[in-house]
């Protein structure tokens, strides 16, 4: 005699365990694990898992739970594989036929620190750096930004002139081509060096504006042309600190905005990522960096972020990784997908990340 089916039940009430997870004043990263970093020395936070790990799972679940917790935070995505995607995102994304671009020469406007020679300066280190250019040429550079200034009529010794507006690399192009015809021979070279970034032309288009509520930028395309993307991370970035210096100090530590960056090989040694690691927290300016290497983040970023979270690792980097996070090697090990030791301050903890889509479909 055949049994009967087992009579149909409703699916578990989810709405309890909803409630529960959001009850805390934190965002609920898995269980028993909450983070707040009104409750730290600084918002700023690092992933680090291997390929296949859930890092991008778990940039975007924070990056997504993040407004419940802050009403007005602002978040800015630099996604470097167009895998960032968020409800209610305004999309930027950055290649040959766009019609958005990023501007490096857009001037800081703080008096004490800021104007068109500087940004010469900072400009032409960014492009010795990603572009591996020689003294020589960095020098040339300088010089040839601080004649495109003022051609826009934007002087050092006059704060009032900064709001005018910059010009592009365009200018710089322009200048360039110009002293080429004068028989400029280190003009030529610079010219070269500075070739595939001048075709690409994302330099010279109009930037959008970064004072939205959710902006996610997508590099995907740029890591096609060695350094471009970095030149673009470094300017997004730039701009981010100068205009939160602007605003001045926060009172207490809620922020203003974060900044989310995966695969951070691509800013490995910058020196906004350090500033704003070490100073960013005072004006409500944070980062949440992902990498898949704990080498790809400097000492300064490392020692100055509160939360630190550890997915699934290359075993090769157990050793490194189990002494920067302060876990025993044997935890570290033994990880799995979404699997994480989870460091803030002295605090550490052991869970299962709950990944972005499972927080999406409730």
């Amino acid at each position: 005699m055949t049994r009967p089916l087992p009579k149909a039940t409703l699916k578990p009430d989810q709405t309890k365990k909803v409630t529960e997870e959001r009850s805390h004043s934190g965002i609920f990263l898995g269980e028993k694990c909450y983070w707040n970093p009104t409750t730290l020395s600084n918002g700023h936070i690092l992933i680090i898992g291997m390929s296949g790990s859930g890092k991008t799972q778990t940039l975007k679940s924070i990056s997504y739970e993040l407004p419940k917790l802050f009403p007005n935070i602002r978040r800015v995505i630099i996604d470097y594989h167009g895998d960032q995607q968020l409800p209610d995102e305004v999309y930027y994304p950055l290649n040959m036929e766009s019609p958005y671009g990023i501007n490096p020469l857009t001037i800081d406007l703080d008096t004490k620190g800021g104007g068109p020679a500087l940004q010469a300066i900072a400009v032409a280190a960014i492009l010795r750096k990603a572009l591996t250019m020689g003294a020589n040429q960095e020098g040339l550079v300088i010089e040839i930004l601080t004649k495109c200034y003022k051609q826009q009529g934007i002087f050092q010794e006059t704060p009032s002139t900064w709001n005018n507006k910059p010009p592009t690399f365009q200018s710089l192009r322009d200048e360039i081509q110009y002293r080429i015809e004068g028989g400029c021979k280190e003009s030529s070279k610079l010219a070269l060096k500075l070739a595939a970034t001048f075709e690409y032309g994302i330099f010279t288009k109009p930037q959008p504006s970064l004072n939205l509520p959710l902006i996610r930028f997508d590099l995907s395309a740029l890591g096609k042309v060695p350094g471009l993307a970095a030149i673009a991370s470094e300017a997004i970035l730039k701009q981010l600190m100068d205009s939160h210096r602007i605003m001045g100090e926060i009172e207490g530590k809620e922020p203003r905005t974060y900044c989310f960056i995966d695969e951070s090989k691509e800013v490995k040694g910058s020196k906004t990522v350090n500033i704003i690691a070490g100073d960013g927290r005072k004006y409500g300016l944070c980062i949440c960096a992902g990498s898949q290497q704990i080498a790809e983040f400097s000492k300064e970023v490392i020692a100055n972020t509160a939360t630190k979270i550890l997915l699934m690792i290359d075993q090769t980097q157990v050793k490194a990784v189990s002494n920067t996070f302060r876990f025993s090697a044997n935890l570290v090990a033994q990880l799995q997908p979404l699997q994480a030791l989870v460091r803030m301050g002295s605090e550490g903890f052991q869970t299962d990340i709950k990944p972005f889509y499972k927080r999406y479909q409730e």
